[in-house]
């Protein structure tokens, strides 16, 4: 009995102290928030100084609107892998709006951990810190969302890439030819094929990871997101007993299962035991994962209010920006767990769509004449993307292979395969005796 007390009380502090972690977090960013409201941009003769330019770290002037460049200019800047070698073919490792990952001191390991060793590309995303735009926030703080889709939006961000490439070619830096590599996985795999369809005479071979691609999905009639019931039944039956018990809010119930699933080998596991467990009035499980972080709704949410965090608002309403206003209309079904939690994080995005505002995004990708390599990685388990927009994918590039790994978004379980067959495939295509050898492993289900 004592043993179970004990047990009790360690647990409620560990949440206590989660709650007062929670609070300093929230209250951190919105002091910080009120200093971050971009006024200016870098002198076109400065730099950053914790970013010198050297061999590098490389600094480019760019267009603030590339349709309209008589706005003026701003400095970007790109920043090369660790191991980067003039005379290899280069990797460009894109990344979107939605994911913060490039800034003047990018996390290296992350980007090792992925391609180790190769030479690759790390381009700055607009809209993300240091580079915000003034012309996107009024006086009063607040946004002009039609600026800021205009101007952080992926036309804007594949213009930007673009001039890198020429900006490295002119540099010496790529082969004469002026081709590119690239990788792009999740929202960045979307970006990846905008570029493609725009500039794919400027490169050789992409991987397109863990992705989606809107423009198919409605054409096929399927969610640009994966359907709850599409990724685990059991997970769906639970879930629609949560929500009709009003065991939880559903927006925070939604976002919980959604990123529990993305960074948990075991999501399927975990998402059913939970919820089970509400089903039956257990909620301990629920509450601590609600106090982690990556899991929390409201801190998402109060992130993102942050000047620095429209430019994911902008990637993340043009990615889904269409289907939300259907799936709202629609009477939310059938159950979507991005889509659930979009619906409040979007909301003033969705409020300018139905009032005329803004608009959602039509995407016009061109894939039949790309004449490259494509290998595409699905994840079985992925709760973000089903596998059948995987195999639709592979179908309209006329030069591809599909690579099913029985995985997550994340690919945790087998990350260690996956640095070999990107590598292989990166060195050598399709053809190469390493390449082949990665691709018949037992962990790639997908047998040609």
């Amino acid at each position: 009995m004592i043993c179970k007390i004990k047990k009790h009380l360690f647990l409620f502090c560990k949440i206590l102290l989660g709650l007062t972690i929670f609070l300093g977090i929230i209250l951190v960013y919105f002091i910080h928030s009120a200093f971050v409201v971009p006024t200016s941009r870098l002198g076109m003769d400065r730099y950053y100084p914790e970013m010198p330019p050297d061999e590098k770290h490389h600094y480019l002037t760019l267009p603030i609107d590339h349709n309209d460049k008589s706005r003026g200019q701003f400095k970007g800047f790109y920043i090369l892998s660790p191991n980067f070698r003039i005379g290899d073919e280069v990797i460009f490792f894109l990344t979107d709006g939605q994911m913060e990952l490039v800034d003047t001191e990018p996390y290296f390991p992350l980007f090792e951990n992925l391609l180790p060793e190769l030479s690759y590309v790390l381009i700055f995303v607009r809209g993300q810190s240091p580079t915000l735009f003034p012309e996107v926030y009024r006086k009063d703080g607040g946004i002009n969302y039609k600026e800021a889709l205009n101007l952080y939006g992926s036309d804007q961000q594949i213009e930007d890439i673009e001039a890198v490439r020429a900006d490295m070619l002119k540099k010496g830096m790529i082969h004469s030819d002026g081709k590119i590599m690239l990788l792009g996985a999740s929202g960045a795999g979307v970006l990846a094929q905008q570029y493609i369809s725009k500039y794919g005479r400027n490169v050789s071979k992409a991987i397109l990871e863990v992705t989606g691609a809107p423009d198919l999905s409605t054409l096929n009639k399927i969610s640009y997101s994966r359907d709850l019931e599409n990724y685990d039944s059991s997970v769906f039956r639970e879930y629609e007993q949560v929500v009709e018990k009003k065991r939880a809010n559903s927006a925070e119930l939604s976002y919980l299962l959604y990123n529990l699933a993305r960074i948990s080998i075991d999501g399927p596991a975990k998402q059913l035991q939970m919820l089970q467990d509400l089903n039956a009035g257990k909620s301990m499980d629920y509450w601590k994962f609600w106090f982690n972080p990556q899991c929390n709704l409201m801190i998402c949410k109060n992130l993102l209010s942050l000047p620095t965090g429209v430019a994911a608002k902008v990637r993340w309403w043009e990615l889904v920006g269409g289907e939300l206003r259907r799936y709202s209309k629609a009477g939310r079904k059938p159950i979507n767990l991005l889509y659930e939690f979009s619906l409040e994080v979007l909301a003033e995005f969705i409020s300018g769509g139905d009032s005329g505002e803004i608009e959602s995004k039509c995407f016009r990708i061109e894939r039949a004449s790309y004449e490259g390599e494509i290998l595409i990685i699905s994840g079985n388990e992925d709760v973000v993307f089903s596998p059948e927009i995987g195999r639709i994918l592979s179908k309209e590039y006329k030069n591809s292979k599909l690579a099913s790994i029985k995985d997550g978004h994340r690919m945790l379980v087998s990350k260690e395969y996956l640095k070999q067959l990107r590598k292989t495939f990166f060195l050598g295509g399709f053809r190469s005796g390493d390449f082949l050898n990665a691709y018949r492993n037992e962990k790639q289900l997908n047998k040609e």
